[in-house]
């Protein structure tokens, strides 16, 4: 009745941070620079927060103390810039064949075993006009960009903060991370997050894709939150997700909606805003969190909740179903099956428009709960878990005619351990789980099966 697809690995990894490198590269050395202190007052090892760097953020880029009060400092632009080159080397051993087209393998057989080695340029990395303004406001704006792409907006926002060292309401509005985290739920250690916050439940090109992902998709919304003590409370209303077809990738990729949905008639639509005709367009998504704090030193529990929508796919313009060929032209919509000969996969028509008469509207959830606290002085232990919820349509031969949805659930679990030598080297181990229900077959009450879409019976 359910098909359930596991995937798990063992990530082990020693991660060097040295004084020329970590300090400029992952701290904000503006901060240091405007209070004379040194990174580790705001960081654990970096990029990781303290209690001090995340009450810090959470004040819009000014100590408690401060909120409220007017900023004495002259002002000097070396304050509110800052810069970050990051470079990689990998290796990457898989027993898919690389640049298949598909996620798929070839009847569920692993093909021969390779191997990629890569030294690259990763990410340059601009921070301007980003701190704390008068009495109330602080903004972050971070751009990035990689070899022969544009700039990606990852943050711009500006923040209010209103009340005192003990208790304040803060709001931000912009583009931002989907939550700021503490402990568990912060940035990792090594440049990897966990596969249940970054790895789609399904990104290939021939079923019905779901493509959302918890982390990496900066959307534009406005918070709203508080901080009483060692809880930090958050709500925030946001552009969504949306789905494309990437010709480079031969797939389905998400995009976060950084632009609204109210374009006039004159003016143009830009590329990360949702198609105007597609399911729910104008029905924005929620999140919430809420962080209590442990140990000033990253141990706390954080419960993290979304609800969005996104247009998903499940026929071309032409009305050919996803993964199925036209009858008259002879051509597939989206990829082929993979296949054991370059290019492992055709690519068909994929002119997709996401309208109402092709897609259908994917109402999902994610809830997520983070722990950490450090044992002693040098060792740290953490873990997460998310649950998650999506929407299918039961029939896609059906449809566009009113189809019938159904709900999946999809589930995800870490477990990380990690030694800090000192400021500089710390070393740590991390063993992630994923697991997703597919609904292959539907009982209804006179026990009939019905095919799900895009799966085989």
């Amino acid at each position: 009745m359910r098909q359930e697809l596991i995937s798990r690995s063992l990530i082990t990894g020693i991660f060097l941070f040295l004084v020329g490198i970590a300090v400029p590269a992952n701290a904000m050395p503006n901060f240091a620079r405007k209070y004379g202190v040194p990174c580790g007052t705001c960081h654990t090892t970096i990029p990781r927060l303290n209690e001090t760097g995340y009450k810090f953020r959470a004040a819009g880029f000014r100590l408690l103390e401060e909120i409220g009060k007017s900023e004495d400092k002259k002002f000097e632009l070396g304050d509110y810039f800052a810069a970050r080159l990051q470079a990689r080397y990998d290796t990457q051993v898989t027993n898919q064949p690389n640049g298949a087209a598909v996620a798929n393998v070839i009847n569920n057989v692993p093909g021969p075993r390779t191997t990629t080695n890569a030294l690259s340029f990763q990410e340059f990395t601009l921070y301007p006009l980003t701190g704390s303004w008068g009495k109330y406001f602080g903004s972050l704006a971070e751009l990035s960009t990689s070899p022969e792409d544009v700039f990606e907006i990852e943050n711009a926002y500006v923040r209010f903060v209103f009340g005192n060292s003990d208790k304040f309401f803060t709001g931000r509005v912009g583009i931002f991370h989907p939550w700021e985290g503490f402990g568990a739920s912060d940035r990792p250690f090594s440049n990897a997050r966990p596969f249940f916050q970054t790895v789609p439940i399904s990104a290939g090109g021939r079923a019905i894709p779901f493509v959302f992902q918890p982390w990496g998709l900066d959307e534009a919304g406005i918070e709203f939150g508080g901080d009483i003590k060692k809880l930090s409370l958050r709500a925030a209303v946001l552009n969504g997700t949306l789905i494309r077809w990437e010709g480079e990738a031969n797939s389905f990729l998400p995009f976060p909606a950084q632009t609204g949905p109210w374009k006039g008639a004159n003016q143009a639509t830009s590329a990360l805003a949702k198609p105007f005709d597609s399911p729910g367009h104008s029905t924005p998504d929620f999140s919430a969190n809420a962080t209590y704090i442990l140990h000033p030193d990253g141990g706390g529990i954080s419960l993290i909740y979304y609800h969005g929508n996104v247009a998903t796919p499940t026929h071309c313009t032409d009305g050919t179903a996803i993964g199925k060929t036209n009858a008259t032209t002879g051509e597939v919509c989206g990829v082929t099956g993979a296949s054991t000969a370059s290019p492992f996969g055709t690519v068909g028509n994929t002119d997709f428009d996401l309208s109402s008469a092709t897609a259908f509207r994917n109402n999902f959830d994610r809830v997520g709960v983070y722990a950490s606290y450090p044992i002693g002085k040098h060792f740290l232990p953490q873990g997460g878990l998310q649950y998650g919820r999506d929407t299918t349509p039961v029939d896609a031969g059906a449809f566009p005619t009113i189809p019938t949805l159904k709900h999946f659930d999809s589930k995800g679990a870490f477990a990380e351990g990690s030694w800090a030598f000192n400021d500089y080297v710390t070393a740590g181990v991390r063993y992630d789980w994923s697991l997703r229900e597919h609904p292959i077959a539907e009982r209804i009450p006179d026990h009939r099966r019905i095919p799900a879409p895009g799966f085989p019976t």
